[in-house]
């Protein structure tokens, strides 16, 4: 249940600004270390993971998670797609991996930069061309043992099931011999928590005017196999009986 209107947004604003706050400044020390030439890429991962969990804890966010992470190099990490919270849940167990993100993403000041700064892929859905080059550059990190971690739904979903997933990056994961790390992310109030068709503001102060916020999260073991579709479906089926799962706690 939300807060009392006017503390729940004034929560929410404060967040806002603690969220932005924190990003410029780590953002800021990155940019410096880099032009020092004292950066490299384990540190950038290590000061996404640390401001992913940093950004749990001022948004409220209560994890609750099952399931050991596998963490070898090389890995393709899929999972469904919520909410603009679910890259900072998955980025605060899966440390080093590079982000597969929608192009829209590169026109946010703030998060673009930090996206650079710790290793991203852009695709341009509507652009097959985009597709293709994406999917080219998962497939080349892959063979060269760096994780990729991406939502194959290729956009938030706010139905019991997911969207079918796309088999582009399923494919480069069995064309380089790499495992498919599937994991389940569910919200704990749809009716807040869901990203339905509205303002990105709107849908942010609708999810965190409220005190906490839970989210449901399971890890799978690997997966591997020859054929990009299979490892799709697969993945697809896996998650969705999980979120079936997790979807109990609903009536509670």
């Amino acid at each position: 249940m939300n807060l009392l209107k006017p503390f729940g947004y004034l929560l929410a604003a404060i967040r806002f600004v603690l969220i932005i706050g924190t990003m410029a400044f780590l953002i800021g020390i990155g940019l410096i270390l880099m032009k020092l030439k004292l950066a490299n890429q384990e540190l950038a991962f290590a000061i996404r993971m640390y401001w992913c969990k940093m950004a749990l804890w001022i948004l409220g966010v209560k994890l609750y998670k099952s399931g050991s992470i596998d963490l070898s190099d090389g890995n393709l990490y899929v999972g469904n797609h919520r909410s603009f919270v679910d890259p900072l849940v998955a980025f605060s167990f899966i440390r080093r991996a590079y982000g597969v993100s929608k192009k829209e993403v590169s026109s946010y000041p703030l998060i673009h930069t930090g996206a650079v700064l710790s290793g991203i892929i852009y695709v341009d859905r509507p652009n097959s061309d985009s597709r293709h080059q994406a999917k080219t550059q998962i497939e080349e990190n892959l063979r060269i043992n760096r994780s990729i971690l991406i939502f194959p739904e290729g956009t938030t979903s706010n139905t019991p099931e997911t969207k079918p997933f796309r088999k582009g990056s399923f494919e480069a994961a069995a064309n380089s011999d790499h495992a498919v790390v599937p994991f389940a992310l569910e919200m704990g109030k749809p009716e807040t928590d869901f990203w339905f068709e509205e303002s990105l503001m709107g849908l942010y102060f609708k999810t965190f005017s409220k005190w906490r916020t839970d989210v449901y999260l399971h890890f799978f073991d690997p997966i591997n196999g020859t054929s990009g579709d299979q490892l799709a479906r697969q993945a697809e089926t896996m998650i969705n009986e999980k979120i079936k799962e997790f979807q109990q706690n609903w009536k509670n």
